[in-house]
């Protein structure tokens, strides 16, 4: 007769046997008596129904499974006390003897991927006093003012474009660009408490307020996490989008404050801030990355981390294209993988487009500003390589054969290989300026200098904050290159007058006509290379000491 041997039996956590709830957690019943409940700890909010409510506030450390189930009576069972237990303690909800309660979140701290948080304000009965004041502030009439102010100023700007196109291509003073940097400061905190006083208004309460870096971009934030305790998901979408009307309305008014002026620096001020806070707002609203706009879409859809399920699916779907196998999906709707591709591709599109843009800029400033911009690109490679290991842990879980996997992670790899001999348009950034001695073209030393030579075709621009629109186009002139000293300004878009030299290598320009304006940026055109060599030159040739 043979033995048959039975598997033990699972073993079952002590602290789960007489279960207590975590330190500090705490349950929120529906607001006026609607929406869900919800479980808090800390920063994080689950929502729970109200039977799990009943069991979580029986959770005393004292009652097992059994005693528990006796006690709420009704459809409970031991069976389903326990598989409750097992669910909010894989949420590390429950009292293990290590889960100590969520302190006070720091004043500085960092949250992946690339986001700095500096806390500078942490709303309190202050701000909770002021219910009734945001309830007037955010009336139905209030908002509808709010919105034709918003379109009557974008109607100002575009009465104004001509003025617009100057200012966006022009440098800006040192007294402008700091006035219009203290506005878009204040503008941004009044975003902020936006936020906050919607929240409020609603009767929920937001924990912080502070200044971040955002994907390397200055920004602030304002923790409404407690919006997910709101009844109604209007409420939230509310919430989320307060801030860009705060911020729209402050555009508007911008907008409409400059259209009677006169040419100078009160208008160039007033222009810019308004264009850059339309900007600000339109970015905010982008459902893509984790800000306003995505806050605003999961709150209107109701699926928590729905980002995040989404950009799970979509990689699922990709390996299920490139490798076959099965995989468990997180969200049922198809158009959340579409949604999810684009959550996967935005980031890396968004990063690359502002490198590109800023690219110039950087490249003027010498190795230093070429340091950023490798710092940007590596971090984007970085992001890349994160998607492919994410992806190849989709695929070993979905138990593709080693044969196919390898066979188009080789194709794959001889594509990127290929991709970095295509031909593409080398430039170098540079400057121009116009004296008693006629036009220059006129790079850092230290920078490029090596790859300019004669006849070869530059264009001069604009030396803008924003735009940067051809003026002319020349031809690199045949008189040796120079050694000289122009300001500082000549490569930045912010006029900091002549007080501040910078050593540069000068060479001859030959053109038709005098620029207008005297100076501005320039690129120079060094023909058609392959991929790998314009990357060697922009981002590895600059910091070798040979």
């Amino acid at each position: 007769m043979s033995a048959v041997t039975s598997p033990p039996p699972p073993t079952v956590p002590a602290h789960t046997r007489h279960p207590r709830l975590a330190p500090s957690a705490e349950v929120h019943s529906p607001a006026d008596g609607q929406g869900d409940w919800v479980l808090q700890h800390g920063a994080r909010y689950v929502r729970i129904t109200e039977h799990v409510a009943d069991l979580v506030q029986e959770l005393d450390g004292e009652r097992d499974h059994a005693t528990l189930a006796a006690r709420l009576g009704g459809a409970w069972s031991t069976e389903r006390v326990g598989s409750a237990i097992s669910r909010l303690d894989s949420l590390r909800l429950l009292d293990d003897g290590e889960t100590k309660a969520p302190a006070v979140a720091p004043r500085f701290q960092i949250v992946p991927p690339m986001t700095l948080q500096l806390t500078l304000l942490r709303p309190g009965r202050t701000m909770q006093a002021l219910r009734p004041v945001f309830a007037r502030l955010f009336s139905r009439g209030a908002v509808a003012a709010g919105m034709l102010c918003v379109l009557l100023g974008a109607g100002a700007l575009i009465a104004q474009r001509d003025a617009v196109a100057v200012t966006l291509n022009s440098p800006l003073s040192a007294v402008s660009f700091t006035g219009v940097l203290v506005a878009l400061l204040l503008g941004v905190s009044l975003h902020e408490l936006g936020h906050a006083a919607v929240l409020i208004r609603y009767g929920g309460r937001p924990s912080r307020i502070g200044v971040m870096l955002f994907y390397l971009m200055p920004a602030f934030f304002c923790d409404v996490s407690d919006a997910w305790r709101l009844p109604d998901r209007r409420q939230r979408v509310h919430t989320a989008l307060a801030g860009p009307a705060v911020q729209t309305s402050l555009a508007a008014a911008s907008a409409l404050a400059a259209w009677p002026l006169a040419d100078g620096t009160a208008k160039t001020c007033l222009l810019f801030f308004a264009v850059t806070s339309y900007g600000t707002a339109l970015l905010n609203l982008t459902p893509f990355i984790k800000l306003d706009g995505y806050i605003a879409l999961m709150s209107h859809v109701d699926v928590p981390y729905l980002r995040d399920r989404a950009m799970a699916d979509a990689r699922r779907a990709l390996a299920r294209f490139l490798f076959g196998g099965t995989y468990q999906r997180e969200l049922p709707t198809r158009w959340t993988v579409v949604y999810g591709f684009a959550c996967l591709a935005f980031p890396v599109y968004f990063l690359s487009t502002a490198l590109q843009t800023w690219l110039g800029t950087l490249q003027r400033v010498g190795w230093v500003g070429l340091l950023l911009a490798a710092s940007g690109l590596s971090y984007i490679v970085w992001m890349l390589v994160r998607g492919a290991l994410r992806l190849s842990a989709e695929v070993k879980a979905a138990g593709v054969r080693r044969a196919r996997a390898g066979a188009v992670c080789g194709a794959l790899a001889a594509a990127v290989c290929a991709a970095l001999f295509l031909p593409v348009q080398q430039t170098v950034a540079a400057a121009y300026v116009t004296d008693a001695s006629g036009t220059r073209l006129v790079l850092p030393q230290g920078s490029s200098a090596e790859l300019i030579h004669a006849g070869q075709r530059v264009t001069l621009k604009t030396n803008g904050l924003v735009l940067q629109d051809d003026v002319a186009t020349a031809r690199v002139g045949a008189a040796p290159a120079a050694q000289t000293e122009v300001p500082v300004s000549t490569y930045f878009p912010v006029d900091l007058g002549s007080a501040v030299g910078m050593d540069s290598t000068a060479f001859s320009l030959d053109l038709d006509r005098t620029p207008t304006p005297a100076t501005g940026t320039a690129e120079v055109e060094l023909g058609s290379v392959p991929l790998w060599k314009s990357l060697h030159r922009t981002y590895v040739l600059p910091f070798l000491p040979f």
